[in-house]
């Protein structure tokens, strides 16, 4: 019991890591045992295929074709078929990221078949614990990074708009080339031309070389794709605020000026943009605003500033929102929200009753205050010099 307990446990503890990892927007359980299930049928078909192409020549040509095609390309190709057939076509297979999850789900179902047929295998001659250690550390966790590598092109294969084909071959592609990799430095041992060249450490070292290479792209696609999730389902998580300081004048600087073309390029004219960057966001007219009693506050997704804000006291009881800008690959995150959230929020304990801002008459930007709470108080239209004019709603929320 306890040696099977041995052989369950590493495809378990795997499963239940990338079921952690998925954590915005999680798949049924019975869509997750399903694959697993699948996995584990999955062996049967590559265990006849592989009993009747291998044979035991020991020619570095022959060891190549029986690591990379004889069991790479048959039992990642199985485990390509579950994954491709059954959990792909899903209505639940709705975000990158569930490629990953359910390519391991598959990936780990194969593997702990396999790894308790080798643990009770090798027990018949006393080492089924020196195995079931080894395999542990080695070849199930390499059976699940070929499953990373698999289901993240499958991922991306979802969602493309053309080439899915390619994206779901070159997932296979990359799956089959890394487990062919660790096989063939391992299967190599058996040739004796090269056990006579070297030394069977160094082709032990060259398996795990190419694990680890593997387990590091594995790292590295899962991130991504969770990266994604968190940005779909739950952007606000790696906000935060911070105030800014005349230091970060020329950030804030930099951020007005990657803002502004798009945000006002289709209502505003080239040069009146221009005009109004260079008289309200110059070093020196920034430094007088903060000088005056404005406070500004920049928005960061992780350690990217992604937009800025600035407010300021008007009249007793009023806050001015001055500015809020937001990056446009923010827009329709949430982003902007969590700025005047905060902004209304801190105004609120201040003693603040109102919280204004003025807003282009045709910017888009007005119905996003009107759906978080503003309302139009009145019009005006501003004069700042060389004949331009701010045409600008003035707009109230009301805080609590």
């Amino acid at each position: 019991m306890q040696l099977l307990l041995l052989a369950i446990a590493p495809g378990i503890a795997i499963c239940l890591f990338i079921f952690h990892r998925d954590a915005y927007n999680r798949e049924p359980k019975r869509n997750l045992l399903m694959s697993f299930l699948l996995g584990v049928i999955t062996v049967i078909p590559a265990a006849l295929i592989e009993r009747y192409l291998i044979n035991y020549e020991t020619s570095v040509s022959s060891i190549a074709i029986k690591a990379f095609l004889y069991v790479a390309l048959v039992e990642e190709g199985v485990k390509f078929l579950a994954l491709r057939f059954y959990a792909y076509p899903s209505k639940k297979f709705d975000e990158p990221l569930d490629g990953i999850v359910y390519a391991v789900m598959v990936s780990m179902g194969f593997a702990t078949l396999e790894n308790v047929l080798y643990v009770f295998q090798s027990a018949q001659t006393g080492q089924g614990y020196q195995v079931a250690f080894l395999r542990m550390f080695l070849a199930v966790p390499a059976h699940a990074t070929f499953g990373v590598l698999m289901g993240y092109y499958a991922g991306n294969a979802k969602f493309a708009q053309k080439g899915k084909a390619l994206l779901l071959l070159t997932g296979l592609f990359w799956a089959v080339l890394f487990h062919g990799l660790y096989d063939f430095f391992l299967f190599i041992r058996d040739s004796p031309t090269v056990r006579d060249l070297i030394a069977d450490g160094l082709l032990i070292a060259g398996a795990i070389a190419s694990f680890i290479i593997a387990v590091r792209l594995s790292f590295i696609h899962i991130k991504k794709h969770r990266k994604l999730s968190q940005q779909t389902y739950n952007p606000m998580e790696t906000m935060s605020l911070r105030k800014a300081y005349e230091h970060d004048l020329p950030l804030i600087r930099d951020l007005a000026t990657r803002i502004w073309p798009t945000a006002y390029g289709q209502i505003i004219p080239k040069e009146q943009i221009d005009y109004m960057l260079n008289m309200m966001y110059s070093e020196r007219s920034l430094t007088e605003q903060m000088k005056g009693g404005a406070e500004f506050l920049l928005a960061y997704d992780s350690v990217e500033a992604v937009g800025f804000a600035s407010v300021g006291l008007a009249e007793p009881g009023v806050y001015k929102l001055h500015k809020l800008y937001v990056l446009p690959s923010q827009q329709g995150r949430g982003t902007g929200k969590f700025l005047v959230d905060a902004i209304a929020k801190a105004a609120a304990k201040k003693g603040g009753t109102i919280l204004r801002l003025n807003v282009n008459r045709q910017n888009p930007a007005v119905g996003f205050y009107e759906k978080i709470g503003f309302v139009k108080v009145a019009e005006e239209d501003i004069g700042i010099g060389e004949g331009y004019f701010m045409n600008d709603y003035v707009m109230d929320k009301r805080l609590a």
